[in-house]
C-alpha cells in the first residue's frame, strides 16, 4: 500500500504530547532539524493511553550518531549504539544520575529518501506517522489516525511479513497489547506467510512471544495465531497434538485441552481472590518476587499451560482399550527444555517450566487420597520449593479447563473449602465433584506453603554439628540423612522444639 498523498493533521491529543517535559526538551535539542519523532509514541498518545511518554524512537537524516549525541548532551543522559546494522543509537540517563526521570530515546537514520519513504518501511499503518522535531503537523500517510479510532492494526504494505518475519508475531502482540483487532487483508498475508517465522532468530521469537504472553487476557490471541496458522510455525512440537486424544478432548485434541489451561490460566491470574481467597495476596507478591527465580513468571505460566501436555502423542498408548500416555510428563519436561532452549530462554525459565511439566500430574496424585497427609504435602514442597507455587497454578488451571466456564463458576465459592471436611453432596455431578475436589487440593496445598509454613517448609532446629555432637558420629553421607529425617518429622508435626529435635535423633 502506497501513501496516496502527505496527509497532514494536527489532532487535539498532539498538544499534549507536545507538552511533555521530554518531548520539549527534544524539541529544542532538534529545533532547526528534520528530526521526526515517530513509532509508539504517536500511537499511544492516540490512542489516549495514560501515562506521561518517557520512550520516544526519533527518525533523522544523515548522521543519526551525531544527533543522538547532540540530544544526549541536551537532555543529561548517555548515548550508545544499540544496532549496527540499522544505527539506532539509545539515549538514557548516565548511570548514578541523580534527580532525572527515567527516559529512553532511540534515534535511527531516515531508512530512504525522506521521511515519507521512511514510513513506507514500517510495519503497520498505526506505526507509520511521523510528527517533526522542529515542530508542525503530524504526517500520517497511510491512514495510521483512522486505523486507531477503528482499534485495527493493518500492515502498510504486500512484503511487510517478508522483509522481516517476526512482523508476523509482532502484529499479534501490538494488538494484543492494545486492544486492537487485525484486519482481515492483514490476517489473509500472516497466513500465507507463517512459514516464514522460521526464519527468525530465536531470541528475537521469544521477546515477542513473552511480551504476548504477559497480556492479562492472552489466551484469546494464542487461539487466533493458531487459526493463522502462526503456532504451528512457532511451536511445531504442538502440532501433532491436534489429533491426538479427541475421544477425551473433542475435535481439537490435546492441542484445544492446552489452549483451554491456557484461558484458565488467565482467568486464574485475573482473580486469584475468588480461587484461594487469603492465599491471593501472597501468591500475588510471589510472582512479582524475582530474587532467586525468573522475572516473567506469569508469561512462564501461561508456556507451561501451553506446553504441558506436549508429549502426549509421542508417548499415547492403548492400553486394554484406553488410550494412555504413560511418561508424558517427563517426556514433555525434556521436550519442553529444547523449545526453550531453541527460543534462547535462560537457564532458570527453561528449568522452572521443565519442573512444573515433570511434576504436574503430583497434585492429581495426592488427590486421589481422601486424606492429604503433613508428610505428603513436606515431602511435595521439599521436592519443589518455591516451584511448588507455579506448578499448582498450573494444576489448578489444568483440572478447572475440564469444566465448562458456566460450571466452573458455579462451583468457584467452593474451591477455597477444606477438601477433608467439605460437603460434596452440594454437588450432583460426579465429574464436577472430582474436578472441584482437585482444585480444593491445590488450594490446600497453597495454604499450607503461605500460612503453615512449619508444615510446609520447616526451619531445620539443628545443623549438622549439632547432629555429629548428639550422636557422636563423624561427617559424612549419614549426617544429611539424619537431617532429612528430622526435617520431616518436623513438617508431621512429631519435632516443634529444639529439645524435641534432640530426642528425635537419639530415638533412631
Amino acid at each position: 500500500m502506497k501513501p496516496s498523498r502527505a496527509k497532514t493533521l494536527h489532532p487535539a491529543w498532539l498538544d499534549s504530547l507536545e507538552r511533555g517535559p521530554l518531548f520539549l526538551s527534544v524539541r529544542a535539542a532538534l529545533r532547526g532539524t528534520d528530526a521526526y519523532l515517530v513509532g509508539g509514541a504517536l500511537r499511544d498518545a492516540a490512542l489516549g493511553r495514560k501515562g506521561e511518554l518517557r520512550d520516544l524512537d526519533l527518525a533523522a537524516p544523515g548522521d543519526a550518531e551525531a544527533f543522538a549525541r547532540r540530544l544526549a548532551k541536551r537532555l543529561g543522559g548517555t548515548c550508545f549504539l544499540m544496532h549496527e546494522a540499522t544505527q539506532v543509537y539509545r539515549i538514557v540517563p548516565k548511570p548514578g544520575g541523580k534527580g532525572s526521570a527515567p527516559f529512553q530515546v532511540d534515534v535511527a537514520r531516515l531508512q530512504g529518501q525522506g521521511i515519507l519513504a521512511d514510513l513506507g518501511r514500517r510495519d503497520f499503518a498505526a506505526n507509520a506517522m511521523a510528527l517533526p522535531c522542529a515542530g508542525g503537523d503530524l504526517l500520517d500517510p497511510f491512514g495510521g489516525l483512522q486505523d486507531l479510532e477503528r482499534r485495527v492494526l493493518r500492515a502498510t504494505h504486500d512484503q511487510v511479513f517478508r522483509e522481516d518475519p517476526l512482523r508476523l508475531l509482532r502484529a499479534f502482540r501490538i494488538a494484543a497489547q492494545l486492544g486492537l483487532r487485525l484486519d482481515a487483508g492483514t490476517l489473509r498475508r500472516i497466513r500465507k506467510d507463517a512459514p516464514l517465522l522460521k526464519k527468525c532468530a530465536g531470541e528475537r521469537k521469544r521477546m515477542e512471544l513473552f511480551a504476548l504472553l504477559s497480556v492479562p487476557a492472552a489466551a484469546p490471541w494464542l487461539h487466533a495465531m493458531d487459526d493463522a496458522g502462526l503456532l504451528a510455525a512457532l511451536l511445531p512440537e504442538l502440532e501433532p497434538s491436534r489429533a491426538c486424544a479427541e475421544v477425551y478432548y473433542g475435535k481439537g485434541g490435546v492441542l484445544k485441552h492446552s489452549l483451554a489451561v491456557a484461558a484458565r490460566m488467565d482467568l486464574l491470574l485475573g482473580d486469584l481472590e475468588a480461587a484461594f481467597g487469603k492465599s491471593a495476596e501472597p501468591i500475588r507478591r510471589e510472582l512479582a518476587d524475582t530474587e532467586g527465580r525468573p522475572k516473567n513468571l506469569p508469561a512462564l505460566l501461561r508456556l507451561g499451560a501451553l506446553l504441558h501436555d506436549v508429549a502426549k502423542p509421542a508417548c499415547a498408548k492403548m492400553l486394554d482399550g484406553r488410550l494412555r500416555f504413560f511418561e508424558h510428563e517427563a517426556e514433555g519436561a525434556r521436550m519442553a527444555g529444547k523449545i526453550m532452549d531453541r527460543l534462547r530462554c535462560s537457564r532458570d525459565e527453561a528449568g522452572w517450566v521443565s519442573a512444573w511439566i515433570v511434576y504436574h500430574l503430583r497434585p492429581g496424585n495426592l488427590a486421589s487420597n481422601r486424606i492429604v497427609s503433613d508428610k505428603a504435602v513436606f515431602r511435595f514442597f521439599r521436592d519443589l520449593g518455591p516451584k511448588g507455587v507455579g506448578l499448582l497454578l498450573l494444576c489448578w488451571a489444568d483440572h478447572a479447563s475440564y469444566l465448562t466456564p458456566a460450571r466452573l463458576a458455579s462451583v468457584l465459592r467452593w474451591t477455597r473449602e477444606d477438601p477433608q471436611t467439605f460437603d460434596s453432596r452440594k454437588v450432583r455431578d460426579a465429574d464436577t465433584r472430582k474436578t472441584l475436589y482437585h482444585l480444593q487440593v491445590v488450594s490446600l496445598l497453597l495454604d499450607r506453603w503461605f500460612h503453615r509454613p512449619e508444615t510446609a517448609r520447616p526451619v531445620r532446629l539443628l545443623d549438622g554439628v549439632a547432629v555429629m555432637k548428639t550422636l557422636g558420629i563423624p561427617p559424612g553421607p549419614k549426617v544429611g540423612e539424619l537431617l532429612a529425617a528430622l526435617q520431616e518429622a518436623q513438617g508431621e508435626g512429631k519435632v516443634r522444639t529444639r529439645e524435641d529435635a534432640l530426642r528425635y535423633l537419639r530415638s533412631l
